[in-house]
């Protein structure tokens, strides 16, 4: 039997050589090896000193093909001038494209030599007897210039002239290929003056940016002269130095130095502002701890939020307040001063309680992408969070800008230069950070100071306080408080657990967020913004803990503070519920949000509260930490009845709003 009748697949290495010979070329494939092998004819004949190997009579019909193809491509190539001259440079082939492109007949043009078509004394780029010297002696002439027409007209050619040489390399004459490249020098005119125009605008707005900011300061410096001295003789006349006040001239006498202060402020501001503007104020940049800002910042500010009956909660407690920053101490606090005075200012007093202004801070490897920001992280944060009014979308750029208000109308409520946020942002991008919002309308505002972190302090140490290389336990704050019999008065386990709460904020925000984001029972989350999700659950747990920290289990009433709170947590409830609807999520999503969210508190109070001991025996210490658990987790699921309520009622409206 021979191979190729055997059933048994035993073939043999003949047999699949003979299989892979008899492999079909394409005519593609065998072209090029047919192309190759000519090649290397062609060239051990040249080398041997024989004749060409001539294929089909190719040598013998070349000449009058290629004549052909020649008047061909310069009769019917319209965006190219071909054309043709002997040695001496006379026009003897004049094609369709050139007649096209130059106007010149080919009556005209044919006999002519080829200085016709150049201006008097030579175009830009020299003279035809320059050109087709250079040919002559290169072999090829490139250039670009003016051309003339019949009428007298010019327009901008691009010319490739060749020198055209038989074997022997004697001339022939010459090729001429012209573009007409009119309009591509004109865009780039405009382009040149555009960017010169570009260039003397951005010059002229230095010079006026730099004029305005010598004018501010001017004027400032002039007007808080004289200021300064009304200021001066107020106190004098405070003082009764010339005599006792009548109660009515006291009265008076405050209202205008209130006034004088305010305006003082504002020129302030301004001559602040005018100096940054033109790099004239100094910042410095230091290792400092963000709990020593934040505390000095709330200092200037509690007056202010007391009187418009404003909550402030301070979460920057604990390991946070030893959160170390790089940068100018002094303009951080003056940073945060304008933060906390403007969501004071704008966040109006609720008549179910009092609105909340919380400030925290927590550390990030890379900051939020809106962040421009000179230094390299990581990064220490500071956040102030109002429950405000909020800022429309549309208007977030603009209030970073001079002299701009969210409410640039004759008869807004609050005064001021517009001024504050300008100033801040220039100042913390000068630290080489930088400030962001994030806000809705209705949901209230939060902005981040962003700060480059102290590498020996925030990374050798974790950022944190008492917990580096030989810090001790009691640094920490994680010891067991021992009962003194009565010596002092300790704080209680519901105390412990707000402060717990507080202490590990920003680790709650980050767990709860990510949880969130990933949870495969949520969906709806998934691809959410994460300011979005967080949605003011930062002030809610803040409120939370400072709420615990004001209960007393053996009160029969509850007092002022806990009944603010809890004003305040059922306002974020029921927002919260009704941002979740907006986002399309469903009501098991948001039952799930509010397991998740509890089971994060939780494991803050354990990792933060190893041992409750604070009683006088650990009996009393569990009963009373179950106690204030189950307070907790009371909190926590009126809460997530109140945003399922206001969760329904939103779709209600929108199902409302569809069917109209």
């Amino acid at each position: 039997m021979t191979p190729e009748h055997r059933l048994d697949g035993a073939d043999n290495g003949s047999t699949t050589a003979s299989r892979t010979q008899a492999i079909p070329r394409t005519t593609e494939e065998e072209e090029r090896e047919a192309a190759i092998r000519r090649g290397e004819e062609r060239e051990r004949a040249a080398a041997q000193g024989g004749p060409r190997p001539n294929d089909g009579g190719v040598a013998r019909t070349w000449a009058s093909v290629a004549a052909w193809a020649f008047q061909a491509l310069a009769e019917n190539v319209r965006d190219y001038a071909i054309f043709l001259m002997d040695p001496n440079g006379v026009i003897v082939f004049w094609g369709e494209g050139a007649r096209l492109m130059k106007w010149w007949s080919k009556d005209q043009a044919e006999g002519g030599h080829l200085r016709m078509l150049y201006l008097p004394g030579g175009s830009q780029d020299g003279t035809a007897e320059e050109h087709l010297d250079d040919a002559r002696e290169r072999g090829e002439y490139t250039g670009e210039g003016e051309r003339v027409r019949p009428d007298g007209s010019t327009f901008w050619a691009g010319v490739t002239l060749t020198a055209l040489r038989d074997e022997d390399g004697t001339l022939l004459g010459f090729a001429k290929v012209t573009r007409d490249l009119t309009a591509r020098r004109a865009a780039d005119a405009l382009l040149q003056a555009a960017s010169a125009a570009a260039e003397s605008a951005r010059a002229d707005a230095v010079a006026a940016s730099a004029a305005k900011s010598g004018f501010l300061a001017t004027i400032s410096h002039e007007i808080r002269t004289p200021l300064n001295a009304i200021l001066g003789y107020q106190d004098l006349l405070e003082l009764e130095v010339d005599g006792p006040l009548t109660p009515a001239q006291r009265r008076h006498l405050e209202r205008a130095r209130a006034s004088g202060r305010h305006l003082l402020g504002l020129v302030n501001e301004v001559l602040d502002f005018s100096r940054i503007d033109a790099d004239r104020e100094p910042v410095s940049r230091s290792t400092f701890q963000v709990g020593d800002a934040v505390r000095g910042a709330l200092e200037l500010v509690l007056p202010q939020a007391r009187a418009r009956q404003i909550a402030i909660t301070d979460a920057v407690i604990g390991s946070a307040a030893g959160l170390s920053a790089v940068g100018d101490e002094p303009r951080v606090r003056q940073i945060l001063v304008n933060l906390l005075a403007n969501a004071i200012k704008f966040t109006a007093p609720r008549d179910a309680g009092p609105s909340r202004v919380i400030v925290s801070a927590g550390t990030a490897k890379e900051p939020t992408a809106d962040v421009q920001a000179t230094a390299e992280g990581p990064w220490v944060y500071i956040r102030v969070e109002d429950t405000g009014p909020g800022i429309p979308r549309e208007q977030l750029r603009a209030v970073f800008e001079p002299f701009v208000q969210g409410d640039m109308t004759l008869t807004r409520e609050h005064g001021g230069t517009g001024l504050g946020l300008a100033i801040s942002r220039r100042l913390a991008r000068l630290m080489g950070g930088d400030i962001t919002v994030n806000s809705e309308p209705e949901l209230g505002s939060t902005f981040f100071l962003w700060l480059p972190a102290a590498p020996a302090e925030s990374l050798a140490t974790g950022g944190l306080r008492g917990h580096g290389p030989g810090s001790s336990p009691h640094d920490r704050g994680d010891t067991t408080e021992e009962w003194p019999g009565g010596a002092k008065e300790l704080p209680t386990v519901l105390q412990r657990i707000g402060d717990a709460l507080l202490a590990e904020l920003e680790r709650i925000m980050r767990e709860f967020v990510a949880r969130v984001l990933s949870d495969p029972e949520m969906p709806s989350a998934h691809g959410t913004s994460i300011h979005l999700v967080e949605d003011h659950v930062a002030t809610f747990i803040a409120d939370v803990a400072v709420t615990l920290a004001s209960v007393r289990l053996d009160d029969d009433e509850p007092s002022d503070a806990v009944r603010d709170g809890s004003a305040v947590q059922r306002v974020l409830a029921r927002r919260h519920g009704a941002q979740r609807a907006r986002l399309g999520w469903a009501e098991r999503e948001v039952r799930r949000e509010f397991v998740i969210l509890e089971e994060e508190l939780g494991a803050a109070v354990r990792r933060r509260l190893p041992r409750l001991r604070v009683g006088p025996s650990p009996e009393s210490d569990q009963g009373e930490a179950g106690r204030a658990m189950v307070y907790l987790h009371q909190a926590i699921a009126i809460a997530e009845g109140l945003s399922l309520e206001s969760h329904g009622a939103q779709h209600a409206r929108a199902d409302a709003v569809a069917r109209d």
